[in-house]
């Protein structure tokens, strides 16, 4: 039986989000200096989308040497998202239902954490935790 853990107990926090006109090239650095593998993508409308490594690269791949690929025509927008007080069921059927490995965690209309499949691996085979309780992830390399 799984403890009560809501999405945003095993999202990586702070969260690295990048503007849809970053070229995917830029995007890939910042996933490299961070050490992450998802990024969300936010606009000035309040846009939130959701972009991973394996899309940059496909994109870079789909386009080189044509011309530059923005992150914003190849990240998911809207993203895949939960809101922070869903159970990780959800956030799983989540990524089951968007075809992803990753969903962004949502408060208030706000980007609170990326939650990805790695996270709710690494929560089963942990183990059972305490309700509530947090860990900060920061380049962890999911």
């Amino acid at each position: 039986m799984t403890s009560r853990r809501s999405s945003l107990d095993l999202a990586s926090t702070p969260v690295v989000a990048v503007r849809p006109e970053l070229d995917a090239m830029g995007a890939l650095y910042e996933m490299y200096a961070r050490e992450v593998h998802h990024l969300a993508v936010v606009a000035d409308d309040g846009a939130v989308g959701l972009v991973s490594t394996a899309d940059l690269l496909r994109g870079i791949a789909a386009w080189y040497p044509k011309t530059v690929v923005t992150v914003g025509s190849l990240c998911s927008m809207p993203a895949p998202a939960v809101e922070a007080s869903d159970g990780i069921e959800v956030a799983a059927q989540s990524m089951i239902d968007a075809r992803t490995d990753g969903v962004l965690v949502m408060r208030n209309g706000c980007v609170r954490g990326v939650l990805t499949a790695v996270d709710l691996v690494r929560s089963i085979a942990q183990g059972p935790s305490e309700p509530g309780e947090r860990v900060e992830h920061e380049g962890r390399g999911d």
